[in-house]
């Protein structure tokens, strides 16, 4: 399951507070559950069972070294710390959790406006509120 619409704010928790991460054009959760094949040796038609729920997202934002925030991700990219995230949607949802940087893409252009792509896994349940 994917979820997405419009961005209201995008944050992390640095150090005990919660800052927002500037300039997120784009902010994408997934939601997945594996199908796990239990079907016996024989059998002429498969079974499943549900397997555990796991959760990864997606930041697309316009980079900007000066903020506090994305050199703040920057340093979590490296460090391989999971840190707290909240996605603030439009509409007052929020969808939450512990999550890892897995991904840090920089994508620069000659005269053009440089952002940068982030991956998170997510550990633990994802909250929805």
């Amino acid at each position: 399951m994917a979820l997405s619409g419009t961005v209201a704010g995008m944050y992390v928790t640095i150090s005990s507070v919660e800052t927002q991460i500037a300039a997120v054009g784009t902010a994408t959760i997934s939601i997945n559950t594996p199908a796990i094949d239990v079907t016996p040796i024989g059998s002429t038609s498969q079974s499943y069972i549900a397997g555990a729920i796991g959760a990864t997202a997606t930041l697309d934002l316009f980079y900007d070294q000066t903020s506090s925030a994305h050199t703040a991700l920057e340093g979590f990219a490296t460090a391989r710390t999971f840190n707290t995230y909240k996605l603030l949607m439009a509409s007052s949802q929020t969808i939450s959790g512990s999550a890892m940087i897995t991904g840090f893409e920089v994508t620069a252009q000659a005269q053009g406006v440089t952002r940068a792509t982030i991956s998170l896994q997510f550990d633990g349940t994802v909250t929805f509120a």
